[in-house]
């Protein structure tokens, strides 16, 4: 290698791995933080009422930065979902106080107790009637110790956010608390001082000066919104404004709301998003709420939250302004139906931050970027799908949901080829069922097997619901059958694992000669397996996964050559896919 060769590869190295740390390890980092004080909280309802479906949410809010309290009215629209209904509960914090309910306009009999909000609907509704409740209430948010609703301050400027992902929406307004029934359209009415700006989710439809040193300024969200995604974050914010163009005479704002102190610095930062959203638009789909916006709002936390259209943001490097940006099709246009399947949402946009490095620095950024994963997803403990959706720490368990996620879609990648890999992600964007709704593995399983063409269901129940990686030995030998011909013997074994007790995979070796070299594809689906190859020449040595698309250890590779055993060294060179079908 030469020195420029070098320099180029350690620089891809240093660049991805500093990219990977910055996106997901700040997402994780913060959002375990905020909520690692959860663990003691046990009137947690998840997943909330069953009894009716969310239509629509309109928060109206006053936020008093002085008194650390707010105080105004929250509806709802609802369908009710279950025959002879005579009462219906809304998540909410203890510590907030419910002044008085409405359904329909009339006032209605309330009760709380175990963090919920019970109403009385006075008579029994039926299935498909619709209904609508105001909420009239106050108080001093995120007393439960949540931490989604934060007074805070920068520079003697008072600062408050609110963070909900995954349990934290109730502990500043009565909700149900559950990503499985999103709004199909939201409204959020701030009131403040005029001294500072509240920032929310979808389009600004009007400022309100309200006479007495307050406005309201009026956020229409008019997709599809999951409780956890709507958010404000207030403060004296400096804005800055540029636009990505979609068409030749259409754009739309990018709004970034920062710290005045901040923004100049992060300006050159701030002009990488319209260039990512056109990447992550030619490989996704069109960017999902191109009739609003996308943003960021400057918040006192040193991690990212992708609430839809305007993402939450400690800071802005590369790797966290694309993580969050990812999120606006993989957790915000489909989210996860539940906590259980939370690697559709981080998983992906981990592995969109692969995305944004291959198109800035190519394959060898890109492989670079994927062995940084690898080397975080061999700690994962347990499968993807979380068991245990109590525990915010394995909810957002970084080598698992997110970086064992990305790898996932790096090996789906690697099994099905560029083309159909990305023609997958594209038609689960725009997969009718989960499109702007939610999705569950098996979801995305389907599409992912539609479009290939491929039973990939042992994939799916390896990689998902199993646990570790494979552990491989192989042993490989040559003999002359004449002709310049050679039969190739390859024997692979599998350590012993737990679920599943070995996997199934379809595996590259490359196959070297003296000056040239062949690569093939078996599949491997048994724990100790021989093949038998006739190829052209007298092989020297074979690479096994050369292009490092499997999650693995290589114990050895060995060859037997009378009675001397060597052992081989495997090259890492990142090459196009291969694809492989089982089913041909």
């Amino acid at each position: 290698m030469n020195l420029k060769s070098l320099f180029i590869s350690l620089f891809l190295l240093i660049a991805g791995i500093s990219l990977a740390q910055s996106g997901k390890d700040e997402c994780i980092r913060g959002k375990i933080e905020r909520f690692n004080r959860l663990q003691k909280f046990k009137n947690i309802n998840y997943p909330g009422d069953s009894k009716y479906d969310v239509k629509y949410y309109k928060l109206d809010l006053n936020v008093n930065h002085i008194a650390q309290t707010i105080s105004g009215n929250v509806t709802c629209k609802g369908e009710i979902v279950e025959p002879n209904v005579t009462e219906i509960y809304y998540d909410l914090t203890n510590s907030l106080i419910v002044d008085s309910v409405l359904i329909n306009g009339n006032a209605a009999t309330f009760s709380r107790g175990s963090n919920k909000l019970n109403i009385s609907l006075n008579t029994a509704l039926n299935q498909g009637y619709n209904f609508t409740t105001v909420v009239y209430y106050h108080g001093t948010p995120g007393s439960s110790g949540f931490g989604s609703f934060e007074f805070s301050s920068h520079s003697g400027i008072p600062a408050i956010w609110t963070l909900s992902e995954p349990y934290g929406a109730m502990d500043w307004w009565p909700v149900k608390d559950t990503p499985a029934d999103k709004a199909d359209s939201a409204d959020v009415w701030i009131t403040v001082s005029t001294s500072l700006t509240p920032v929310s989710n979808g389009k600004l439809m009007e400022i309100v000066n309200n006479g007495n040193g307050t406005h309201t300024y009026k956020w229409k969200n008019s997709y599809p919104i999951a409780q956890y995604l709507l958010s404000m974050a207030i403060t004296n914010y400096a804005q800055y404004t540029n636009y990505y163009h979609y068409s030749p005479t259409d754009s739309m704002p990018i709004d970034h709301f920062l710290y005045p102190e901040s923004l100049n610095s992060n300006i050159s930062q701030l002009n990488k998003t319209p260039g990512m959203i056109e990447i992550y638009s030619q490989q996704f789909g069109q960017y999902p709420f191109i009739n609003e916006k996308y943003g960021h709002a400057q918040f006192g936390w040193g991690g990212g939250m992708e609430h839809q259209t305007i993402s939450s943001m400690g800071g802005f490097s590369d790797g966290l302004i694309s993580h969050e940006l990812a999120h606006m099709w993989f957790g915000d246009k489909i989210t996860c139906e539940d906590w259980h399947h939370i690697w559709l949402n981080e998983g992906f946009a981990t592995y969109a931050e692969a995305v944004i490095i291959e198109n800035w620095f190519g394959k060898a950024g890109y492989a670079n970027q994927i062995e940084s994963e690898m080397n975080s997803a061999k700690s994962a403990q347990g499968s993807i799908w979380v068991q245990n959706i109590s525990s915010i720490g394995q909810i957002f368990n970084g080598a698992r949901s997110y970086a064992k996620g990305a790898v996932v879609l790096h090996m789906l990648r690697g099994i099905v080829g560029d083309s159909t890999f990305f023609n997958i992600l594209r038609s689960y964007v725009n997969y009718p069922k989960v499109a702007y709704g939610v999705a569950v593995t098996e979801d995305f399983q389907t599409i992912a097997e539609s479009v290939s063409g491929m039973d990939l269901d042992y994939f799916f129940q390896e990689w998902i619901y199993g646990e570790n990686y494979p552990k491989y030995s192989v042993v490989w030998s040559t003999q002359s059958i004449g002709s310049n011909l050679n039969d190739l013997a390859i024997q692979i074994t599998q350590n012993i694992n737990s679920y599943p007790s070995y996997f199934t995979m379809p595996i590259k070796i490359r196959v070297n000669f003296t000056g040239s070299d062949t690569l093939i594809t078996i599949f491997n689906n048994a724990q100790v397996q021989n093949f038998n190859v006739t190829v052209r020449g007298k092989p020297t040595s074979i690479s096994f996964d050369p292009e490092n698309w499997i999650l693995k250890t290589i114990n050895s590779v060995a060859t037997g050559v009378g009675d001397k055993i060597e052992l081989n060294s495997f090259s890492l060179e990142q090459n196009y896919p291969n694809p492989f079908n089982p089913s041909t």
